[in-house]
């Protein structure tokens, strides 16, 4: 059971869960969560690859997202379905991606609807609210979504996440639960997501140093078993407690880092992305200036989860990320 399930989870059973995108990083490490579940009888994976880990109770289908899986929820009885397959990487030909994104989510809901699945889960992203110098600090699940306009995986999560919300509401047989992460860490993550901190040299605007935030791979896994076991519906915010400042993430990769004013760095960077010199988007520099801070009051009250690793301590597992005592601030305020 997971570490930080609330005693009103007794007795509430998943059985046979499908899980999209199950060959993923998140795929694999909810699917080693799923395993562990004694209630759970089956796990149906769906992805375009083989998955990493194998299970016993893992049946796996391989094919497009897009192509219509009724009859395959319904012949495995799946009640419980968790929508995590999603094109991630930035790259410069976006169009397949974003076909694959929303048309991969849009035959999520039909065939869910259509087999008539209990529950559906879907992993947004914080990126969604959009990296803005108004944004307040935290922020909750009403806000708007805004999402960077030159960043497209931001663009299409947050196109997908009104997917989901509209479908809630026209669904209300069906407990729809959307979840909204910051950046993902641990020792099974890799540098995925934050490849800005992996650079050679690193950049920086002069005159900003935005609050970032991390959670931890473990406490991820936990909340999203402990939201399907509650049957849990609604929009939940998911990150841990505090941050790590932009200075404080430059000073923990001990890499040399180039100061300039926005304007210049924001030419800089479109530049060396045309000519194909660095593989970040340019809406990174959005990220190195304004702060998406989320607040987990909701989660907290309503589900009763409680993150065991802060965002700082999510973030020193990455590979030699660990913050030096000089570059500590100790007046930084926690999140909510």
């Amino acid at each position: 059971m997971p570490l930080h399930q609330p005693s009103d989870q007794k007795g509430m059973e998943l059985k046979n869960v499908a899980v999209t995108g199950i060959s993923g990083y998140l795929g694999d490490l909810l699917l080693q969560r799923l395993e562990q579940q004694d209630s759970v009888r089956s796990i149906v994976g769906l992805d375009i690859v083989p998955p990493r880990s194998q299970s016993p109770k893992l049946k796996f289908y391989q094919g497009d997202i897009r192509q219509p899986f009724t009859e395959i929820l319904a012949e495995n009885k799946v009640d419980t379905a968790v929508h995590l397959a999603f094109v991630v990487k930035p790259t410069r030909q976006q169009a397949e991606a974003h076909m694959m994104n929303i048309g991969g989510a849009r035959n999520f809901l039909e065939s869910t609807r259509e087999a008539k699945v209990e529950q559906i889960f879907y992993m947004s992203s914080h990126t969604t609210y959009g990296a803005h110098k108004n944004n307040p600090v935290p922020i909750k699940e009403e806000a708007p979504l805004r999402p960077v306009k030159s960043f497209a995986y931001a663009v299409d999560k947050a196109e997908v996440d009104s997917m989901f919300q509209e479908f809630m509401r026209q669904n209300k047989q069906m407990c729809t639960t959307i979840v909204r992460t910051v950046a993902v860490v641990g020792p099974q993550a890799g540098v995925s997501g934050l490849n800005v901190l992996f650079t050679p040299v690193m950049m920086r605007p002069i005159g900003f140093n935005p609050p970032w935030q991390f959670v931890h791979e473990d406490d991820l896994a936990d909340l999203i078993i402990s939201l399907l076991l509650q049957r849990k519906p609604g929009i939940f915010n998911c990150g841990g407690d505090g941050w790590v400042t932009y200075k404080q993430m430059v000073a923990a990769s001990g890499r040399p880092c180039i100061a300039l004013p926005a304007s210049i760095l924001s030419v800089l960077i479109k530049i060396t992305w045309a000519l194909r010199l660095q593989s970040r988007s340019p809406a990174g520099l959005d990220f190195m200036q304004h702060p998406i801070v989320v607040c987990t009051d909701k989660v907290q009250r309503e589900a009763g989860f409680r993150f065991r690793h802060t965002s700082r301590e999510a973030f020193e597992t990455l590979p030699g990320a660990k913050i030096p005592p000089s570059a500590l601030d100790a007046t930084v305020p926690r999140s909510a």
